[in-house]
């Protein structure tokens, strides 16, 4: 069987999703650094939220994507974002995906900020990459469904999706409303890129 042929039926892409191994060393790094060397509140000294001083502390919605409560948060968001960025890097190329991963990251978290604030009417803090890595769920089902990605199956992507909630909901504190909203967001990003690139389908 050719090497595309295998490619196409086992889903495997062609380069190493390098900008994807770099995020996850960066999340770890920082995760060791903050356990050994802050030894502090997290939450307040990296968290977002809506109540924050957005003219002072605006960089609080990039450190918060970087930022994890427990070994349990790191290694299912870690995980997670290999498994749906060994596709999308391939498929998107490294610059375009690390764009997708911080827009999601930083808009989802915004969206969740504002709907715990304006509806809920709750000032909590949050940290962690969930937003980001539930947009590139987002991503991935849609670039699926139009044709933009070899077949993938979507067991993997509930297996995914699954783990990543699941230790959400083991952790307390933890901000669903920013999941969501990065995953809108990786939808909007999904759907943007398809009708953009409607004419270039992938060969199935």
């Amino acid at each position: 069987m050719e090497d595309k042929q295998v490619q196409q039926k086992y889903c495997v892409p062609n380069e190493k999703p390098m900008v994807t191994i770099v995020l996850i060393v960066i999340n770890v790094v920082l995760f060791v650094l903050e356990i050994n060397v802050l030894k502090g509140n997290l939450w307040e000294l990296f968290g977002v939220g809506w109540g924050l001083d957005w003219k002072t502390e605006w960089y609080k919605l990039i450190t918060a994507m970087f930022t994890h409560a427990s070994v349990a948060h790191l290694g299912s968001n870690m995980i997670a974002l290999y498994g749906a960025g060994m596709y999308l890097e391939d498929r998107l190329g490294s610059k375009r995906f690390l764009v997708y991963y911080l827009i999601s990251g930083l808009v989802g978290e915004f969206l969740g900020c504002a709907f715990n604030a304006l509806v809920l009417h709750r000032q909590n803090l949050s940290i962690g990459a969930s937003g980001a890595v539930f947009g590139l769920f987002g991503l991935l089902i849609v670039l699926s469904v139009c044709g933009k990605l070899y077949r993938i199956p979507f067991i993997r992507i509930i297996l995914f999706i699954g783990l990543t909630i699941a230790a959400a909901l083991t952790e307390s504190g933890i901000d669903i409303f920013g999941h969501a909203g990065g995953f809108l967001v990786g939808l909007v990003l999904g759907a943007v890129y398809c009708s953009v690139h409607r004419e270039k389908k992938v060969e199935l």
